[in-house]
């Protein structure tokens, strides 16, 4: 061994590492072939550091072995990719980090956690600061990762996150308190950017004769309460639709999304008491066929740690009219206060879990929440009145762009006579 390292070192040997290149047109070589082909004057020690996988789009993966001598793993993209996930210092301290990487894995359950992606979110949040990729952390857990959960096709321009630790109970993963921010940020600042909606038609002529509705639409408030118009009066009633596109070029970016916007009689927390409260879908939503609540991480609005309101996970199901099968979806919901404390927003996204059960019929259509948003202002002067900003963007894998388009359009309003009918009703 000594005498290899001083020939190399004059130059006279070439690295061994060259015998291990394997030529496309020969065999692939036994472990002793490999281990024979080396010279003889070099000493080696094989040890296991792990195993990982080089796909053909520069992406490298690896997972160490639980070897105290395994050196740090490095999680990244294709080369041309920068990873932008960070933490902030606060969202650090009050969640802790999750050890070594082997102490990390025996925590981690990955076949039962649930899994959300992140990348978009990341684009959107642009007041957040991103996530730090530490050398004791866990990929999924502590940092978003490229790598996909089971069954789900890599995408280089993909993050994905772990909600939970995927062991049972309500025990959530370091980084979901960051995720859950992001989707909080980018779902607001989507929902409140002019430029990427186009009104329709009836909105556009609203806007132009009715100042309280002009000066509400693409205002944030600021801690301040909404002057909607008054009660009786002809616009009191309207909803405003627009359409809209994501520009951000990731998953989900080349299908529409729509917003709505309206006013209902009803108190801000009402309104969210009734939407994450999975028994009573059905008062509002009339192609609802059920929604459970599937791992509950919050179930208080009061901020605390380490989620600042409600946090769960619900699957429901519905059927719309013109479609055979019924839609599937199993979403991240949360709800907390605005932070100006002038009203409340709801956020909800698809997720995926480690193990997907198997439609066994084949009657169900699995789909997303790509962005669910529900904005919830106070009304200046009437805790009984409430602005509502509504955001989805929806996809259904098998149905066709047209049909997805106008089931979107129709079911932005139909919410809101379906949430006015409640206005007086003794359940709310």
């Amino acid at each position: 061994k000594l005498n290899g390292q001083r020939l190399a070192a004059q130059g006279k040997m070439k690295s061994p590492l060259r015998h291990l290149r394997r030529s496309p047109s020969k065999k692939k070589k036994s472990k002793k072939a490999v281990v024979d082909a080396l010279p003889h004057n070099v000493g080696v020690n094989i040890l296991s550091l792990g195993v990982g996988t080089f796909p053909t789009d520069g992406g490298i993966t690896f997972n160490p072995s639980s070897s105290s001598t395994a050196p740090p793993r490095k999680d990244t993209g294709t080369s041309s990719t920068t990873s932008v996930v960070t933490f902030t210092a606060d969202t650090v301290d009050s969640i802790g980090r999750a050890g070594s990487p082997a102490e990390a894995t025996a925590n981690y359950a990955r076949k039962s956690s649930i899994f959300m992606r992140m990348a978009d979110l990341e684009v959107l949040a642009t007041d957040l600061s991103p996530v730090k990729e530490q050398q004791s952390s866990e990929r999924h857990y502590d940092h978003p990762s490229v790598d996909p959960p089971p069954g789900v096709d890599r995408d280089p321009k993909e993050r994905w996150v772990a909600l939970d630790t995927g062991t049972g109970g309500s025990n959530h993963a370091p980084v979901a308190p960051y995720a859950v921010d992001a989707l909080c940020m980018g779902g607001y600042n989507s929902a409140m950017n002019p430029t990427m909606w186009k009104a329709d038609k009836k909105t556009d002529k609203i806007l132009r004769e009715c100042p309280e509705w002009s000066s509400l639409v693409w205002s944030k408030g600021g801690g301040a309460v909404a002057v909607p118009p008054p009660k009786g009066s002809l616009y009191e009633k309207s909803v405003l639709i627009w359409s809209g596109q994501f520009q951000h070029g990731l998953y989900g970016g080349d299908l529409p999304t729509v917003r709505a916007m309206g006013l209902v009689n009803m108190s801000p927390r009402a309104i969210v008491d009734l939407l994450v409260d999975s028994s009573r879908v059905h008062e509002y939503n009339k192609m609802s066929l059920g929604r459970t609540d599937v791992l509950v991480l919050q179930n208080s609005l009061e901020e605390g740690s380490p989620f600042p309101g409600i946090t769960k996970v619900v699957q429901s199901e519905s059927q719309p009219p013109l479609l055979r099968k019924r839609l599937q979806f199993v979403t991240l919901m949360h709800a907390r206060r605005l932070e100006g404390g002038n009203g409340y927003i709801i956020v909800s996204r698809a997720v995926t879990r480690g193990e997907e059960p198997v439609d066994v019929k084949g009657d169900i259509l699995r789909s997303e929440i790509l962005m669910g948003i529900n904005i919830i202002l106070d009304v200046e002067g009437d805790e009984n009145r409430a602005i509502m900003i509504n955001q989805n963007h929806i996809r259904s894998p098998m149905v066709p762009m047209f049909i997805a388009k106008k089931i979107g359009l129709s079911a932005a309003e139909g919410f809101f006579d379906d949430i006015r009918a409640l206005e007086k009703s003794s359940q709310v």
